[in-house]
């Protein structure tokens, strides 16, 4: 009887998560279709894993890689795309990919919290999976105890060589701190004057957070400009572990910008693909999916460190309030100049 009962529980169970996706249980016994999801989001795997094992018509394959390659590699398939979902940090691209009529709208709506709300679009082209903070100030509070509080600050002569940055055409995040830099100042063309000055004060860069934090670790820089996330599983690694002579702190210089993650649907594919990917796409934002936020150890996936964007999302313990003051912009106006804006940068930021 009880391993009846038990049986019983388990089909229950499995027809709830069928369900809370939108999957009939004679679907789930279908051939599987696959769809491929290019991604650059640490968690991504594990709601991967989730899905594809919550039912059977449909299989993600996990396309992993940083955000500027898959999104050169979207470029380079051209009219062949092969990707049926892209999940990354930012809403820029997602916004450019929507102008561009690339996208397939959400076919439900999502049950956002109210800081969901004001980052989701209008339209409702692509899903908002949280948000990060983007440009944080990790410093070595050893070596550097007055870190730079303002954008100015940073054009010092006190600060000559001690800060670096990630690359915009490799880390995603980048490009929407260099567009919130430049929202800020007022002007593309004053955005571009204040990193050609923060180069001649000896600005460092690297390709994406890791190689930034590295260089603060063995002391090439004192302080890096990366994701918050980034920051704070640095903090939380040498708070558990700490070593002499380095302290790692954040500041925030100026006003930072609040980035969302977007994940996203390419409405060019089958429409049993596209139909999958949305089913993928509510399973994330579902309570099943939305629990691997808390659940999962933030030492090892800083990406869950994020401000979750549905409501009634318990969000991991190690996510700390919302900075003072931050900016939202509008991603659909800078979205279109991100490529202009990246190849600037390497020509004249990221050059010798």
């Amino acid at each position: 009887m009880r391993l009846n009962s038990f049986k019983k529980s388990v089909a229950i169970a499995a027809s709830l998560v069928l369900a809370s996706v939108g999957l009939s249980a004679q679907a789930a016994h279908a051939a599987p279709i696959t769809i491929n999801l290019y991604e650059a989001i640490g968690y991504a795997p594990a709601e991967i894993t989730a899905f594809n094992a919550s039912q059977t018509q449909y299989q993600i394959v996990d396309v992993g890689g940083s955000t500027g390659p898959l999104l050169a590699k979207v470029a380079a398939e051209g009219t062949n795309p092969q990707w049926g979902l892209f999940w990354a940090d930012g809403d820029t691209w997602a916004a450019a990919a929507d102008t561009n009529g690339q996208l397939a709208p959400l076919n439900f709506k999502p049950n956002y919290s109210s800081l969901g709300k004001r980052l989701a679009p209008k339209n409702n082209s692509y899903a908002i999976t949280g948000s990060t903070v983007m440009v944080a100030g990790l410093y070595n509070a050893a070596t550097l105890p007055n870190p730079p509080a303002t954008l100015n600050a940073m054009l010092r002569p006190a600060y000559k060589g001690v800060i670096g940055m990630n690359d915009p055409n490799i880390s995603g995040p980048t490009y929407p701190f260099i567009a919130g830099l430049m929202n800020q100042l007022g002007s593309e063309d004053a955005g571009k004057n204040y990193l050609l000055a923060l180069k001649k004060n000896g600005l460092v860069v690297n390709d994406k957070n890791g190689p930034t934090i590295h260089a603060l670790e063995i002391g090439q820089i004192k302080e890096g400009l990366v994701q918050n996330t980034a920051a704070l599983a640095e903090i939380i690694k040498f708070t558990a572990n700490p070593v002499k002579g380095y302290t790692p702190k954040i500041v925030y210089p100026g006003r930072p910008t609040l980035m969302p993650s977007s994940l996203a649907i390419d409405g060019k594919r089958p429409a049993a693909e596209v139909a999958g990917a949305q089913a993928f796409v509510k399973f994330v934002l579902s309570p099943a999916g939305q629990s691997i936020l808390a659940s999962t150890d933030a030492t090892q996936n800083s990406d869950v460190l994020c401000y979750p964007s549905i409501s009634g999302t318990t969000p991991n313990k190690y996510v700390p309030a919302l900075p003072a003051s931050y900016q939202i912009i509008n991603p659909y106006t800078w979205g279109p100049l991100q490529s202009e804006v990246d190849a600037w940068f390497t020509a004249n930021i990221r050059s010798k």
